[in-house]
């Protein structure tokens, strides 16, 4: 039995080969109703000839809903106008499930070309169908076709609308987990290890001469602490950020020029300033600077107008220190807590235990201060 399960859903049969074993049933089931049933031989054989026709457009009906809907449609009010309603319940049935395709799987022209065909069709005057007859039918089917269609489509619409609100949804609780999961790594395993740099560092330093080998043990705890805090700040910055980025390089102080040349080029002139010793810096402090410098220059070249902006990099002794001023008068309208850039700001300086100092120049403009320490 366990066996027999999966063998019988994957003989399962899809939506296309149901339609083609409906339409080949109701194609038997139709002649047996038509041969079975009273009439003349000449309506015998045009029905018998309809029906089959009738059933193949629905076997066809999910690949081309126009062509089945608009054959079925047309063939049945041929057969009704000249030789009457054959009362067949296997014909209504494929009838039916055609026009259900032409109305919900079709695109507005070719379902108002297909209904067009039909209604011609039906409101063709015939030998055995009055033209009342004939009216009112059309009315109705084409009343019943249009509620289905308008139906159909309203529950789909609401059926996308309601997927998209889980999709967005669920990418919001991912969001907040991984600024939760971000938060509990800072509070509880990089402050430790920072404590830990900062007191092999402190012990390292007062030891005298003599304890070279307990100073050396030290210096490796303190290097080995701060790659672990440089991993784990990278680490941070990829929890906090929901986007996918592409495995690239990571920008850092010496991407600096050609951004402040980009900004140039969108229209804000930026002149650049670098001094003291150039050294190599962890990853994650260069990437943060970066950062802080493209976000100041950001918000320059949106809120400051017809300006100037200056960007000052100073390599300090045990620190790295950022100045960004811009002298537009745009200034004014940008609170030194308002918006997603500063708040950016603020936490990657907040990681590496820096200051930040974003405020409107008491000259004009705005300026941006960040110190990094690097020791």
């Amino acid at each position: 039995m366990r066996r027999a399960i999966p063998l019988l859903r994957r003989l399962r049969p899809g939506p296309l080969q149901l339609d083609c074993l409906l339409a080949g049933l109701l194609t038997i089931t139709g002649e047996i109703e038509v041969w079975r049933g009273s009439g003349a031989v000449h309506e015998r054989l045009a029905t018998t000839l309809v029906v089959p026709a009738v059933a193949a457009t629905l076997a066809v009906r999910r690949l081309y809903p126009t062509i089945a809907g608009v054959g079925a449609g047309v063939l049945t009010a041929v057969v009704v106008s000249f030789w009457g309603d054959p009362q067949v319940i296997s014909d209504a049935v494929a009838y039916f499930c055609a026009l259900y395709g032409l109305a919900v799987w079709t695109p507005p022209r070719r379902f108002a070309l297909g209904m067009s065909a039909i209604v011609v069709a039906d409101l063709v005057p015939g030998p055995k169908l009055s033209f009342d007859n004939q009216a009112t039918w059309t009315l109705v089917m084409l009343v019943v076709v249009l509620i289905v269609r308008r139906g159909i489509r309203d529950r789909d619409e609401r059926a996308w609308l309601a997927e998209r609100e889980r999709d967005l949804g669920a990418r919001e609780a991912v969001v907040e987990e991984r600024a939760r999961i971000a938060r509990e790594l800072h509070d509880a395993i990089a402050h430790n290890v920072s404590m830990i740099v900062v007191q092999a560092g402190a012990e390292r330093r007062v030891l005298d001469a003599e304890s070279g080998s307990t100073r050396e043990v030290l210096q490796t705890i303190e290097q080995i602490g701060r790659s672990a805090l440089t991993e784990m700040r990278r680490l941070l910055g990829m929890l906090r950020s929901d986007a996918d980025d592409p495995l690239a390089p990571q920008p850092g102080l010496g991407d600096v020029p050609k951004l402040v040349a980009q900004v140039r080029e969108a229209g804000l002139p930026v002149e650049l300033r670098v001094d003291g010793e150039r050294r190599a810096l962890p990853v994650g402090i260069e990437l943060s600077a970066y950062r802080i410098v493209q976000e100041a220059l950001t918000n320059a070249l949106k809120h400051a107008g017809d300006a100037h902006a200056t960007v000052h990099v100073h390599y300090g002794g045990d620190s790295l220190e950022l100045e960004i001023v811009d002298d537009g008068a745009g200034g004014v309208a940008r609170a030194p807590r308002g918006g997603h850039g500063l708040v950016g700001m603020r936490e990657r300086v907040a990681l590496y235990g820096g200051h930040l100092d974003a405020n409107r120049n008491p000259s004009g403009g705005f300026v941006v201060r960040a110190r990094l320490p690097t020791a």
